[in-house]
């Protein structure tokens, strides 16, 4: 079996694991009840995202394997979804978690969750996802998209999850992390901020990552 489509179903197992996890072991997610369940969560839209990419590329490897392994249509979107979305989301849900964490916990995961999620899988959930976005760049090839494409992208993702938990706000009265209810409507607006610019900083990492360690694909431009 290809190694590449080895990892992808590996990592795309993984990923779906910690998705049914809580319902498997049927743990108490009180927090992740109510108006958006765990949907709530950055963290969920990441895992859902990475899943979804690792399926699709496995099924990008399934088909180069028997069509050929060129930079066909489906792997340039396969790229781009990994350059635009997976590694960049990725990271910034690790580093706005353990961020958090650092200063206080209390702003992200309050000490009482410990009691319904174990540490083990807090790591799995918020610390080891960081392994499979480096390792896939090292064992594709992967093209590195347009940067005004990945801007974009990025962007419509950004604002779309933005939009979205002001829709939660509304709905329930409470923010969905712990950090946003303490802050004031100027603090909580430079916050997001803040973070917008770091995802954006995590999309040029990714492209600078790419073209340092990973398997670049040339494509041909045809005449």
């Amino acid at each position: 079996m290809d190694r590449s489509l080895l990892f992808h179903i590996i990592a795309a197992v993984y990923h779906f694991y910690i998705l049914i996890y809580p319902y498997y072991y049927k743990l108490d997610m009180n927090h992740a009840k109510g108006f958006g369940g765990r949907l709530k969560f950055l963290t969920i839209w990441g895992h859902l995202i990475q899943v979804g990419y690792y399926i699709f590329a496995a099924l990008v490897d399934l088909r180069n394997s028997c069509c050929g392994n060129s930079c066909s249509k489906l792997r340039r979107a396969r790229d781009w979804y990994f350059s635009t979305l997976v590694f960049p989301i990725t990271f910034l849900v690790f580093i706005l978690f353990w961020g958090l964490f650092a200063i206080d916990r209390e702003l992200v995961m309050p000490k009482r969750l410990d009691r319904v999620i174990d540490p083990s899988y807090n790591h799995m959930v918020h610390t080891y996802i960081v392994f499979w976005p480096m390792v896939e760049a090292l064992v594709t090839e992967i093209s590195v998209p347009q940067k005004r494409q990945g801007l974009i992208a990025i962007a419509v993702f950004s604002v779309t999850y933005t939009v979205w938990s002001y829709i939660i706000f509304l709905n329930t009265g409470k923010w969905v992390y712990p950090i946003l209810n303490i802050l004031s409507d100027m603090q909580r607006v430079v916050f997001i901020l803040v973070a917008y610019v770091l995802v954006v900083c995590l999309f040029l990492t990714t492209r600078a990552y790419q073209k340092k360690f990973g398997r670049v694909c040339v494509e041909k431009k045809t005449q």
